[in-house]
Protein backbone atom coordinates (compact mmCIF):
# COMPACT_ATOMS: atom_id res chain seq x y z
CA UNK A 1 0.00 0.00 0.00
CA UNK A 2 3.20 2.29 0.68
CA UNK A 3 4.40 2.12 -2.78
CA UNK A 4 0.79 2.52 -3.86
CA UNK A 5 0.10 5.59 -2.13
CA UNK A 6 3.41 7.31 -3.20
CA UNK A 7 2.18 6.70 -7.12
CA UNK A 8 1.87 10.55 -8.30
CA UNK A 9 -1.37 9.83 -10.62
CA UNK A 10 -3.24 8.23 -7.39
CA UNK A 11 -5.57 10.33 -5.45
CA UNK A 12 -5.22 9.28 -1.82
CA UNK A 13 -8.57 10.47 -0.92
CA UNK A 14 -10.01 7.94 -3.08
CA UNK A 15 -8.85 4.86 -2.20
CA UNK A 16 -10.84 1.81 -1.98
CA UNK A 17 -9.45 -1.37 -0.88
CA UNK A 18 -10.85 -4.49 -1.70
CA UNK A 19 -10.48 -8.66 -2.18
CA UNK A 20 -11.29 -12.11 -2.72
CA UNK A 21 -10.90 -14.87 -0.30
CA UNK A 22 -8.28 -13.98 1.84
CA UNK A 23 -7.96 -10.81 0.36
CA UNK A 24 -11.84 -10.01 1.53
CA UNK A 25 -10.54 -10.83 5.15
CA UNK A 26 -6.84 -9.10 4.27
CA UNK A 27 -8.82 -6.34 3.19
CA UNK A 28 -11.41 -5.33 6.54
CA UNK A 29 -8.09 -6.04 8.39
CA UNK A 30 -6.16 -3.59 6.97
CA UNK A 31 -9.32 -1.17 6.81
CA UNK A 32 -9.56 -1.52 10.67
CA UNK A 33 -5.51 -1.13 10.72
CA UNK A 34 -5.01 1.94 8.37
CA UNK A 35 -8.42 3.24 8.72
CA UNK A 36 -7.15 7.17 7.88
CA UNK A 37 -5.47 5.20 4.25
CA UNK A 38 -9.11 3.78 2.70
CA UNK A 39 -12.09 5.45 2.06
CA UNK A 40 -14.05 2.06 1.37
CA UNK A 41 -13.93 -1.87 2.11
CA UNK A 42 -14.83 -4.51 -0.36
CA UNK A 43 -14.82 -8.15 1.03
CA UNK A 44 -15.62 -10.62 -1.27
CA UNK A 45 -16.08 -13.85 0.03
CA UNK A 46 -13.14 -13.47 2.95
CA UNK A 47 -11.98 -15.59 4.80
CA UNK A 48 -8.34 -16.82 5.42
CA UNK A 49 -9.16 -20.24 7.05
CA UNK A 50 -12.05 -22.71 5.55
CA UNK A 51 -14.12 -24.43 7.75
CA UNK A 52 -12.67 -27.31 7.52
CA UNK A 53 -9.91 -26.52 10.14
CA UNK A 54 -11.49 -26.21 13.57
CA UNK A 55 -9.95 -23.06 14.33
CA UNK A 56 -11.42 -21.07 11.42
CA UNK A 57 -14.05 -19.98 13.62
CA UNK A 58 -11.78 -18.43 15.71
CA UNK A 59 -9.02 -17.55 12.74
CA UNK A 60 -11.48 -15.65 10.87
CA UNK A 61 -13.20 -13.73 13.30
CA UNK A 62 -10.30 -12.71 14.79
CA UNK A 63 -9.15 -11.02 11.88
CA UNK A 64 -12.30 -9.18 11.05
CA UNK A 65 -12.59 -7.83 14.53
CA UNK A 66 -9.51 -5.84 13.77
CA UNK A 67 -10.91 -4.48 10.43
CA UNK A 68 -13.62 -3.12 13.10
CA UNK A 69 -11.80 -0.14 13.86
CA UNK A 70 -12.63 0.84 9.92
CA UNK A 71 -15.60 3.48 10.91
CA UNK A 72 -16.94 3.62 7.55
CA UNK A 73 -19.31 1.55 6.03
CA UNK A 74 -17.68 -1.80 4.33
CA UNK A 75 -19.68 -3.79 1.59
CA UNK A 76 -19.28 -7.94 2.31
CA UNK A 77 -20.51 -10.16 -1.03
CA UNK A 78 -20.92 -14.08 -0.06
CA UNK A 79 -22.32 -16.42 -2.14
CA UNK A 80 -24.22 -19.83 -1.77
CA UNK A 81 -22.66 -23.13 -1.80
CA UNK A 82 -19.27 -21.84 -1.30
CA UNK A 83 -16.69 -24.91 -0.33
CA UNK A 84 -14.87 -22.89 1.85
CA UNK A 85 -17.24 -20.53 3.53
CA UNK A 86 -20.44 -21.40 4.28
CA UNK A 87 -22.74 -19.09 4.81
CA UNK A 88 -23.80 -19.25 7.97
CA UNK A 89 -20.08 -18.91 9.06
CA UNK A 90 -19.40 -15.75 6.70
CA UNK A 91 -23.00 -14.72 8.44
CA UNK A 92 -21.24 -15.28 12.07
CA UNK A 93 -17.98 -13.23 10.74
CA UNK A 94 -19.76 -10.32 10.05
CA UNK A 95 -22.20 -10.78 12.60
CA UNK A 96 -18.06 -10.71 15.44
CA UNK A 97 -17.57 -7.73 13.13
CA UNK A 98 -20.78 -5.64 14.09
CA UNK A 99 -20.51 -7.06 17.91
CA UNK A 100 -16.68 -5.13 18.02
CA UNK A 101 -17.85 -1.93 16.06
CA UNK A 102 -17.30 -2.45 12.47
CA UNK A 103 -20.42 -1.17 10.19
CA UNK A 104 -21.02 -2.49 6.71
CA UNK A 105 -23.98 -4.73 4.63
CA UNK A 106 -24.12 -8.19 3.78
CA UNK A 107 -25.11 -9.34 0.91
CA UNK A 108 -25.46 -12.83 -0.07
CA UNK A 109 -25.83 -14.23 -3.65
CA UNK A 110 -27.13 -17.11 -5.49
CA UNK A 111 -24.28 -18.79 -7.82
CA UNK A 112 -24.81 -22.10 -8.96
CA UNK A 113 -20.56 -22.74 -9.50
CA UNK A 114 -20.29 -22.06 -5.66
CA UNK A 115 -19.92 -18.98 -3.58
CA UNK A 116 -16.55 -18.64 -4.15
CA UNK A 117 -17.08 -18.10 -7.59
CA UNK A 118 -19.02 -14.51 -7.44
CA UNK A 119 -16.34 -12.68 -9.27
CA UNK A 120 -17.82 -14.59 -12.33
CA UNK A 121 -21.37 -12.74 -11.67
CA UNK A 122 -20.47 -8.97 -12.36
CA UNK A 123 -24.18 -8.84 -13.39
CA UNK A 124 -25.19 -9.60 -9.32
CA UNK A 125 -22.62 -8.02 -7.52
CA UNK A 126 -21.90 -4.92 -9.84
CA UNK A 127 -25.08 -2.73 -8.84
CA UNK A 128 -24.17 -3.96 -5.21
CA UNK A 129 -20.94 -2.16 -5.38
CA UNK A 130 -21.93 0.91 -7.32
CA UNK A 131 -24.19 1.58 -4.80
CA UNK A 132 -21.59 1.30 -2.24
CA UNK A 133 -19.50 3.28 -3.50
CA UNK A 134 -21.79 6.69 -4.62
CA UNK A 135 -22.86 6.38 -0.81
CA UNK A 136 -18.80 6.46 0.06
CA UNK A 137 -18.77 9.20 -2.53
CA UNK A 138 -17.26 7.87 -4.92
CA UNK A 139 -17.16 7.71 -8.93
CA UNK A 140 -18.66 4.64 -9.84
CA UNK A 141 -18.68 4.58 -13.14
CA UNK A 142 -16.00 3.96 -16.21
CA UNK A 143 -14.82 8.38 -17.41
Amino acid sequence: MEAILAMPFVDRTRVVIGGQSRGGILSVAYGGWHPEQVKGVINFVGGWNGERCRHAPTINQSLFVRGARYREDTIWLYGDGDGFYSLSHSRANFAAFQAAGGRGVFHELSQDAGGHYIWRRPDQWAPLVETYLKRRGLPSEKP
